[in-house]
């Protein structure tokens, strides 16, 4: 899978993971606010350049957000290195 792929896989993760979101902001503070721990900040800016592809997450942050967005994100990630 290319770098590119990947950033895109994990950007519609991050989506099916919050479906309640309605829009590219409130997603970004649905998963900020999540993913910020004592030891950790995670902001808002960080999670919309996350969806838009301009950087790339921390596996600690992929780990979360694959168990938040469900089984189904193991599949797509399988069929897309398959492709």
């Amino acid at each position: 899978m290319s770098e590119d792929a990947g950033l895109a896989w994990f950007a519609r993760q991050l989506w099916r993971a919050f479906p309640e979101a309605t829009s590219e902001n409130e997603l970004a503070d649905l998963v900020a606010e999540l993913l910020t721990t004592d030891a950790r900040d995670v902001h808002p800016r960080t999670v919309r350049n996350w969806l838009r592809g301009e950087n790339t997450p921390h596996f600690r942050y992929m780990l979360a957000v694959l168990s938040l967005a469900g089984a189904e994100a193991v599949f797509d990630l399988i069929d897309e290195n398959a492709s």
